[in-house]
């Protein structure tokens, strides 16, 4: 949908990644509307577990762009699949920081939609974790972002998606809460809950299965907060991400 460029901004003298939208796309009024509803929502959002918007525009060509923080670490979908499975404080520590991010996101009335281990971002911090932040909100709030095709397949990152939203249902905060779910899983695990052949094998998999056990030398708080994060039923999860993050660092107080 962009490309996006290391810049300077003119009045600060500090980098920022620029996100322009790549010009043969910007006459497709469906894309455009995705680009503008990122720059929406991430301007409604000020917390350092978020990508923070910086500025927005369009150039002489019109073009749309964003200059948002420039990130420089790497991406949980690298470290996963480099390193996995996690150490249980590690993945917790992740899991509990994005959901301080993904609270803030639900304060503002935004659901993200896309939660995936490509769209978390590890950057170097002070501390011996490094600090989690969410990107791309292109998918934000948009009641599409997982929709039923002609052919009956859902279109999305299927792993992630909640069960509600498989079977075309709305999505609430709760919906976020199990993608955070498959993300702690997966750091535990090294792979998601729920896999398959085809699409249609892994979306029957998520709705009718229990997932996998998880490795009995995890602490059972844990175990146990991951399974309540991928109920079926969304009254059977946790009610938001500030109850879920709380549960989690009880649960991660036996593993220090």
């Amino acid at each position: 949908m962009a490309e996006v460029y290391r810049a300077v901004d003119r009045e600060t003298s500090g980098h920022v990644a620029l996100k322009i939208m790549k010009r043969h796309l910007s006459d497709d009024q469906e894309i455009r509307q995705r680009f503008d509803r990122e720059a929406a929502v991430q301007a409604k959002l000020r917390h350092p577990n978020v990508a923070a918007l910086i500025a927005t525009g369009i150039t002489a060509q019109d073009e749309p762009y964003l200059a948002v923080e420039l990130l420089r670490g790497k991406t949980l979908r690298h470290v996963i699949k480099s390193e996995a499975p996690l150490d249980p404080r590690r993945a917790a520590s992740y899991g509990w920081q994005a959901l301080q991010g993904l609270a803030a996101v639900h304060r503002s009335g935004v659901l993200h939609r896309d939660l995936k281990p490509a769209n978390l971002m590890l950057e170097t911090s002070i501390g011996p974790i490094e600090r989690v932040v969410l990107i791309d909100f292109g998918f934000a709030t948009l009641e599409g972002a997982a929709r039923l095709t002609q052919q009956g397949i859902i279109v999305g990152s299927l792993a992630y998606i909640a069960p509600e939203r498989l079977r075309g249902e709305r999505a609430d905060p709760r919906s976020d809460l199990y993608g955070i779910g498959v993300l702690v899983f997966e750091m535990l695990h090294g792979a998601p809950p729920f896999t398959g052949a085809s699409d249609v094998e892994l979306v029957e998999r998520a709705l009718d299965e229990p997932p996998p056990a998880l490795d009995p030398s995890i602490p059972a708080a844990l175990r146990d907060v991951v399974g309540r994060a991928l109920a079926k039923h969304p009254d059977e999860r946790y009610p938001d991400a500030t109850e879920m993050a709380a549960a989690l660092e009880l649960a991660a107080r036996a593993l220090f």
